[in-house]
């Protein structure tokens, strides 16, 4: 009963409000009907601002009556399995993370204690001889990297009147200035290519298709690892090549994995950033 007091009492008010307002009205009607006088103007202008004031009132606890309704009624709905199509995305994205985060709990003691995951069976990728392919996730991909951040200079010559003479040089300056700009941002380097892909793990290496091709990423060419599995990323450094970024509902699955992969059954036991997953 507590949650519908928040559109009852907003409700309730608003007849409340109107009585009030016809005490007053009619309080200065006897008034002036016993002074047998009219109206002065203050009291003119005072009956106006609380007819103002009931209006505005009336007006903000309607909205919030039907606001906090609604609250309720949709409080009400989800209760009883009923979502709208905005809620239950959140939902089954929140059922997601909630389902890879126990998968990757169970994934981090299994191979602790040296049980490896069955190997799995894929069709398209050709995998090399003896390597065997664990893992299949769905995750967000991306590098770092800044572009050469060049640009191309333009210079003109203009002829006439020094009005048109300047107006040319101006733009010419100012779309210089432009690209340089442009040039500089792209220079700059930050997290780039950014897609949402598969991605199958092997013992061997990390393969994803990214623009049609297939990326190999081995873990012999891995310098550095940064597993945030609460965060829900993996950022790898390589000693070749841009950093590569594994995000995603699906990413602690990829953290415990590459774990095991770069560090053996001993990283996953002593690595200070799984310690939620080992929980």
């Amino acid at each position: 009963m507590r949650r519908h007091l928040a559109w009852i009492l907003p409700l309730a008010l608003i007849p409340i409000a109107y009585i009030a307002l016809r005490l007053v009205f009619t309080a200065y009607g006897e008034n002036d009907a016993d002074s047998g006088a009219s109206m002065d103007l203050g009291y003119a202008l005072l009956l106006l601002a609380a007819l103002g004031v009931w209006l505005v009132g009336t007006i903000y606890l309607t909205i919030k009556a039907i606001t906090n309704g609604y609250r309720v009624f949709r409080s009400f709905r989800r209760g009883k399995g009923h979502y709208t199509r905005t809620e239950q995305a959140q939902r089954d994205l929140q059922l997601h993370y909630e389902d890879s985060w126990n998968k990757a709990q169970a994934l981090t003691g299994q191979l602790s204690r040296g049980h490896l995951p069955p190997a799995m069976q894929v069709w398209g990728v050709v995998l090399e001889p003896g390597e065997n392919l664990h893992l299949q996730i769905t995750a967000d991909y991306a590098r770092f990297y800044g572009s050469p951040g060049t640009y191309v200079h333009t210079s003109g010559f203009f002829w006439g009147q020094p009005a048109f003479v300047l107006a040319g040089v101006g733009v010419t300056a100012l779309a210089n200035n432009s690209r340089r700009r442009a040039a500089e941002a792209a220079s700059r380097q930050h997290w780039r290519d950014a897609r949402r892909t598969a991605m199958f793990l092997t013992d061997r290496r990390i393969l994803c298709q990214v623009d049609g091709r297939w990326l190999s990423f081995h873990y012999s060419h891995v310098a550095a690892c940064y597993p945030e599995p609460e965060n829900n990323s993996v950022v790898l450094e390589f000693h070749q090549g841009d950093p590569l970024l594994i995000g995603g509902p699906e990413a602690p699955l990829a953290a415990a994995y590459i774990v095991w992969a770069l560090y053996g059954a001993n990283g996953l036991t002593s690595h200070p950033a799984l310690g939620s997953l080992r929980g």
